[in-house]
């Protein structure tokens, strides 16, 4: 098989959740290698094939799963369980498909290793080619529905020596900006971080930024910078390469080699083209990095030992002969295991330099320059919004608005950060405008919709508000009265002087969002 993509990591429970005492955990609740054998089992159809983890695990097999939708391949899963002990095991599952264009066959290798406290996952696609000598469009490559599973899985650590393996984007506001900094220069850092600029918070950048985190998990970790403030304070001490405005860039461990970067045409224009290229960059490099499964090949020695205790145990004469013939396919096995290795890392260094060589001429010919410093600049006073708060209600389109108490409120306040404030309606202008592009049909709960898209927190009720008869007000000389429970919460959980609040009416009529209040908590002061 040659090797195209290769993820590996090792599997642990997450801190907080249950502890698992043994292989099958307190009360019935499943161990990490089960949970592992669950998310696997989903590849051979257990609804429709009766196959189970347990299935899997009893012994090896070959099912045949019948295309889901009409013009795309069967696939044919094959399954070879691996049980030395009850904390020795290992359970190695292939999915192998035609690829379009006559191009040979792709596979995708799932393993889950456990080997004492130790338990990985890995894996490896790739495409068997009968010897036909053309390129792999490893562009399309996409992680597997185990690979996913396994990262939305809330009760499982996933990790590559130091690094925290994971399909989630982190958002950095202007307080996260030190610690993403501290991130880019750890030089245990094994894996490259695709840092995005998104000024709007908002929009086809922060958009790319989840694609790409779920696209690349495990290639690289993703983050984006949210804000115009945010955006400053990383450039400020970044070094030569900066972060192109609503564009992105890739910082490859180390800091040495320089980092390719995209601008914001890129991002504004085909995401799918634009992660084909990312994908075509990093996975050569991860069968590089990755080499041999250690995991899934300690199991196996500990299997050949225990098979070799069982035949020093016997009487036979032919024990002797056994022992010696097992032996030497051990050794010829683990000598031609050495030698694909090393052509398959020759055959990804080849493709390497290829991409090297073919970026080297597109700069030929189009030669770029690094991206400028911005001079744009926030509001030079961090308490005064001035015209920003028509600027916001212009930008929403008229779905964010302010009253006059909110303004009033707001320089009248002493909450201590006005540039999480000031970023905090940024974003909240540009969730308006979508919301009332969607005419407020968002499919689920604004709570969901903000939390999953901003790092704003959202809460829709205000009980204490609303007891202290502080959760009404009028506003452009309506009758009925305005609600203002919904809020976005700034802190929490701390002295009552650094509460941040934005009180705000949903008008379901207009499509917009009537701001109240902006500065500190309303009651409990």
């Amino acid at each position: 098989m040659q090797q195209l993509y290769v993820v590996g990591f090792e599997v642990s429970e997450e801190p907080g959740a249950s502890e698992v005492p043994s292989a099958e955990g307190r009360e019935g609740r499943p161990g990490v290698f089960e949970r592992l054998l669950t998310h696997m089992e989903q590849h051979v159809e257990p609804r429709t094939t009766g196959l189970t983890g347990a299935a899997l695990m009893a012994e090896k097999g070959t099912v045949d799963i019948a295309a889901l939708w009409q013009g795309r391949p069967d696939q044919r899963v094959s399954w070879s369980p691996v049980t030395v002990a009850a904390d020795v095991r290992a359970l190695r599952m292939e999915i192998e498909q035609d690829l379009p264009g006559g191009g040979g066959r792709f596979l995708c290798r799932l393993t889950a290793s456990q080997h004492g406290e130790t338990t990985g996952f890995r894996v490896v696609t790739g495409r068997r080619n009968d010897g036909l000598l053309a390129p792999a469009r490893v562009e399309d490559l996409k992680p597997p529905r185990a690979l996913k599973a396994v990262m939305r899985d809330g009760s499982l650590r996933c990790t590559d020596g130091g690094d925290r393996i994971t399909a989630v984007v982190l958002p950095a506001l202007t307080a996260q900006i030190p610690a993403v900094r501290a991130q880019l220069r750890d030089p245990g850092r094994r894996l490259p971080v695709l840092v995005v600029s998104s000024v709007r918070t908002v929009g086809p950048p922060a958009d790319f930024a989840r694609k790409a985190a779920s696209r690349l998990a495990g290639l690289a970790h993703v983050v984006v910078v949210s804000g115009w403030l945010a955006f400053h304070a990383f450039n400020s001490d970044v070094g030569p390469h900066l972060l192109p405005l609503d564009g992105a860039r890739l910082y490859w461990p180390g800091m040495e080699a320089r980092p390719p970067w995209w601008e914001a045409g890129d991002l504004h224009g085909d995401h799918d083209v634009l992660l084909g290229r990312l994908t075509r960059l990093l996975s050569p490099l991860s069968v590089v990095a990755r080499g041999r499964d250690r995991l899934w090949d300690s199991v196996r020695a500990a299997e050949t030992d225990a098979l070799l205790d069982d035949l020093a145990d016997t009487e036979s004469e032919q024990v002797g002969g056994l022992l010696k013939a097992l032996e030497d396919e051990r050794e010829q096995s683990v000598e031609l295991l050495v030698r694909n290795e090393e052509l398959e890392n020759q055959a990804a260094r080849l493709q390497i330099e290829i991409a090297n060589l073919t970026a080297q001429l597109g700069a030929l010919s189009t030669p770029a320059a690094e991206p400028e410093a911005v001079r744009e600049r926030p509001p030079g006073e961090p308490r005064d919004f001035g015209s920003d708060w028509a600027r916001w209600t212009e930008v929403s389109g008229g779905a964010l608005v302010f009253t006059a108490n909110a303004r009033d409120e707001w320089s009248r306040c002493s909450y201590p950060y006005p540039d999480r404030m000031w970023e905090a309606l940024e974003t909240l202008a540009e969730l308006a405008r979508e919301w009332r592009t969607r005419r407020g049909s968002l499919g689920r709960s604004l709570v969901s919709w903000i939390g999953d898209r901003t790092p704003l927190m959202y809460a829709p009720l205000d009980e204490g508000l609303r007891r202290a008869r502080l959760h009404e007000f009028t506003f452009e000389g309506r009758r009925k009265p305005y609600d203002r429970q919904p809020h976005i919460k700034l802190d929490d959980h701390t002295t009552p002087d650094r509460v941040g609040r934005i009180y705000f009416a949903i008008d379901s009529e207009s499509y917009r969002w009537i701001v109240d209040h902006v500065g500190l908590k309303l009651y409990g002061r």
